[in-house]
């Protein structure tokens, strides 16, 4: 038996997130789907972590195990075939066993992208979070350094999530304007339930006025998630890259 690491690509706009589910699609089933018709016999993929309906990957990665040994480097045109056209392959290596996609990421980084409009957006609308604002992005950027360094965030998680250990480190938040679009992009050890899409419409608060930068030490003190601002869209969501020793 080998394992072996994939990273993948894929447009979440028609799936309900990563995982597995009864009677829905999922970008997890139509991998091992392929998979396991390619191998012609049960393959189940482990990911680095779950992503939400509508929320994409530019790489996602996960591993399997199988009783066959592969030529990694044209692996992935092979298994693309099989695979529906909204997700790819785009790497593939052989692993030590010891490899785990999820227990063994150390950083991850999320892209998310807003497209200032006036008016709605049809070609954007699947890939961006639409803003109809005015922001002011060197507030925005002021406000990324208090999310940077080891906090509770617990105030930045859906309210009814009860994990017990709501601690994580944020090593890196930045915010980059190339015309209409903006580009909010944070790396971390990990991230609670909703976590990236709250920070985002809290520095859309900001940018906004309604909030100062100041204010998102205090947010983060009161660990409650009165105060922050809302969840943002998953389709302006990305998962951009997973660091692993």
């Amino acid at each position: 038996m080998a394992r072996y690491k994939l990273t993948v690509c894929y447009d979440g706009s028609d799936y309900y997130g990563f995982q597995r589910q009864n009677s829905l699609p999922t970008v997890q089933q139509k991998l091992e789907e392929a998979l396991s018709t390619r191998f012609q016999q049960p393959i189940t993929v482990h990911p680095s972590g779950r992503t939400d309906a509508g929320v994409h990957a530019i790489a996602q990665v996960v591993h399997f195990d199988v009783d066959a040994e592969l030529k990694t480097s044209s692996f992935g045109y092979s298994i693309n075939t099989l695979l529906p056209k909204d997700i790819a392959v785009t790497s593939c290596e052989k692993v030590d066993d010891s490899f785990h996609a999820q227990f063994g990421a150390k950083r991850k980084t999320y892209l998310y992208k807003i497209c200032l409009c006036k008016i709605h957006s049809p070609l954007k609308r699947k890939y961006y979070h639409i803003c109809f604002y005015d922001l002011d992005i060197a507030k925005m950027k002021q406000a990324c350094g208090y999310f940077e360094g080891e906090h509770d965030f617990r105030a930045f998680m859906l309210a009814n999530d009860e994990k017990e250990n709501t601690i994580r480190t944020i090593y890196s938040l930045n915010i980059e304007q190339c015309g209409d679009e903006i580009y909010i992009r944070v790396t971390g050890n990990g991230f609670l339930h909703n976590m990236v899409r709250i920070i985002a419409g809290t520095l859309i608060d900001v940018g906004r006025g309604r909030l100062s930068p100041q204010d998102i030490s205090k947010i983060i003190d009161s660990k409650k998630h009165i105060g922050t601002g809302k969840t943002l869209d998953p389709q302006g969501l990305y998962l951009e890259s997973v660091i692993y020793d």
